[in-house]
């Protein structure tokens, strides 16, 4: 990936962390993306200890109640922001037990404000039409950075089910923002050749080469010729 390409990409992180638009950190433009991600690991870390103590009565009282009851109260109580930092705190187990219980809806607004170091425990276990319901909603919403962080952690086979759900667009555009880049392969080999057309078309008409040849980087030979296939077709 192109150290433009990273370095928006961290902004990206970074703005969504802090909760401001990518505009107000231009002041930041010329840092480096190993650094920026130091700084936005560092705020993220700060926010979830100022949070914890807060919600450790609340954690301590749903370890004890049913995942059904818990699950409601998340719903309809707290609503997705405190669901979100509540789940941060949970055992991972925990965490993917409530969200088996959530509709698919309240899970994309949980994702919108989830620490996306946590998100893993939100989608184990979930099934694909649930994912596909959730990461349809994010797509509408443009969440690119919470959809990226999703890639890492969704099963293999899951995620050859949802590449359905996301158009040529989308691909490109979360393409920055995932952490687990071998992922791109798995991606790759579930389109179909009139999909991968569509890619290369998406990407001159947007203007998202780039994005395009950041994925490249980490396709197996296989999948880069036919990427090489489909530009010259």
């Amino acid at each position: 990936m192109s150290r433009d390409l990273a370095r928006d990409a961290e902004l990206g992180r970074l703005a969504r962390v802090l909760g401001v638009e990518v505009e107000a950190l231009d002041v930041l433009a010329d840092a480096e993306p190993e650094d920026l991600r130091a700084l936005t690991q560092s705020i993220a870390e700060h926010l979830h200890h100022r949070h914890a103590g807060a919600f450790d009565r609340a954690i301590a009282v749903a370890g004890k109640l049913p995942s059904a009851m818990t699950a409601k109260l998340a719903q309809h109580a707290m609503g997705p922001a405190l669901s979100a930092r509540a789940a941060g705190l949970l055992e991972p187990k925990q965490a993917a037990d409530l969200a088996k219980r959530l509709p698919p809806l309240f899970l994309a607004d949980v994702a919108v404000h989830a620490d996306l170091r946590q998100v893993g425990p939100l989608v184990e276990g979930l099934s694909p039409d649930v994912m596909g319901e959730a990461g349809a909603a994010l797509r509408e919403r443009e969440e690119w950075i919470v959809l990226g962080a999703f890639v890492g952690h969704v099963d293999e086979d899951a995620l050859v089910e949802l590449v359905d759900v996301f158009d040529a667009e989308a691909l490109l555009r979360v393409g920055p923002f995932v952490d687990a880049p071998e992922r791109f392969d798995t991606i790759f080999s579930a389109l179909s050749d009139e999909r991968l057309d569509d890619l290369v078309g998406a990407a001159a008409d947007l203007d998202l080469g780039t994005q395009l040849d950041a994925m490249v980087e980490h396709l197996s030979d296989d999948q880069a010729a036919r990427l090489d296939a489909a530009r010259v077709s």
